[in-house]
């Protein structure tokens, strides 16, 4: 490789000079590279601190050849094409690809030297099903369950913790709290649809193929398809999500929330849509978002504002935004100001995953300002009621029956 030549992160994985240099702890051919450090541009400057670190991640591994089998390739594999695979969030770009054929080569000469390089190929070609990797479920509300092509449910339990190539070229990673989409260079065309359920009490991450990030609140359902060819990318809601987009200025970015469609290039933003509320609300963090109704209006609202469709009312209303309380429960919270009782019951049903019934009509209007933390129960709050407001209550099963005073 000449100097003149621009130097990306997989032709220096490939450069046998290169990695000399590096696992030489930069003392073989030194001056050269050095030389060569001297006319790169920025860019190629973080190309070369990026294949630094892949090169000094595969020599920490410590393979032993002798005892080293194909099942421990394959998990190394996965753990450094996982790390290394990340969004590409520049202007027109495209999705985030892992090379598969480069690791390869690359591990081969590198860590388990050219004679395993026949076993590392075919254990890492092997792709493979997720029945093979998550639990078959019949649906159900109380599990967070993800379902495939051919009505297939998986359940996803506290004890998930898996990462395999799927029959298409995607690369999954999933656990209890998240599960990853990255597209291989080979993966094949056309599209898989998946449906996320997440039940009440319970929230998810989801990373899409392209890179966007969604935080699924409880209760909430997503629906989607991984294309990489598509125009758009097309996502369906049901619940609440706060969504922050890769941005692809050549395929926008579409969520469909029942009648109610949000369209974006690339930004973040909070969208709730639960049946009992009897609205379908959009908060923008930062960015730029378009909503649109089933009669052809639309309005397109900037950061600090949200906007609010009624389910008996075509208006798009428009209104300056709480940003911090719409998005307070992606990191455990619930904020609320001067709420009504009422009001905070539906979040407070899918919050516990209980059913809360107001005994006596006056509670309805007692207003509340305070902030919930999720990893305070069911009861400390129950307590705070008591002993603040004068609120008794009574848990029956899954019902949390309130009432002024003891002897209801």
């Amino acid at each position: 490789m000449s100097k003149s030549e621009k130097y990306t992160v997989n032709e220096l994985l490939n450069n046998d000079e290169f990695i000399t240099w590096i696992n030489s702890g930069k003392e073989i051919n030194d001056r050269y590279w050095k030389e060569i450090k001297k006319d790169l541009s920025a860019e190629e400057k973080i190309n070369f601190s990026k294949a630094e670190q892949i090169i000094k991640k595969i020599r920490s591994l410590n393979v032993d050849k002798a005892n080293v089998s194909p099942e421990f390739i394959q998990e190394q594999y996965i753990r450094l094409l996982e790390a290394s695979s990340k969004p590409q969030n520049e202007e027109g770009s495209t999705p985030r690809v892992f090379k598969l054929n480069t690791f390869l080569k690359y591990a081969a000469a590198v860590v388990l030297l050219i004679s395993l390089s026949g076993v590392i190929y075919n254990t890492i070609s092997t792709k493979n099903s997720f029945s093979e990797h998550l639990l078959v479920s019949e649906f159900n509300s109380d599990d967070i369950l993800l379902q495939v092509s051919k009505n297939k449910f998986y359940k996803i339990t506290d004890s998930t913790n898996n990462k395999w190539l799927t029959s298409r070229g995607e690369f999954v990673s999933i656990d209890s709290g998240n599960i990853s989409f990255i597209a291989s260079d080979d993966i094949s065309e056309g599209e898989e649809m998946y449906k996320l359920y997440v039940p009440a009490g319970k929230k998810f991450h989801l990373t899409l193929i392209d890179g966007t990030e969604v935080e699924l609140n409880s209760n909430s359902t997503i629906a989607f398809n991984n294309s990489t060819i598509s125009n758009q990318r097309n996502v369906n809601l049901t619940g609440e999500g706060f969504f922050d987009v890769a941005h692809n200025e050549n395929r926008p970015f579409v969520v469909q929330s029942s009648d109610v469609t949000v369209e974006v290039l690339g930004t973040e933003f909070n969208i709730s849509n639960y049946a009992n509320d009897g609205y379908v609300r959009a908060t923008l963090v930062d960015g730029s978002i378009k909503i649109a109704n089933t009669t052809g209006g639309n309005k397109v609202i900037k950061p600090g504002e949200q906007a609010t469709i009624y389910d008996d009312e075509d208006k798009i209303n428009i209104q300056q935004a709480d940003v911090q309380e719409a998005v307070a429960w992606t990191s455990g919270r619930m904020i609320f100001r001067n709420e009504t009782l009422e009001s905070l019951i539906p979040k407070m049903n899918r919050w516990f995953d209980v059913e809360f019934v107001i005994l006596d009509k006056n509670l309805k209007d007692y207003r509340f300002t305070g902030t919930l933390k999720k990893e305070n129960d069911l009861t400390h709050y129950l307590q705070i009621l008591k002993y603040t407001e004068g609120i008794s209550y009574k848990i029956e099963n899954k019902q949390v029956k309130l009432f002024v005073n003891e002897d209801q």
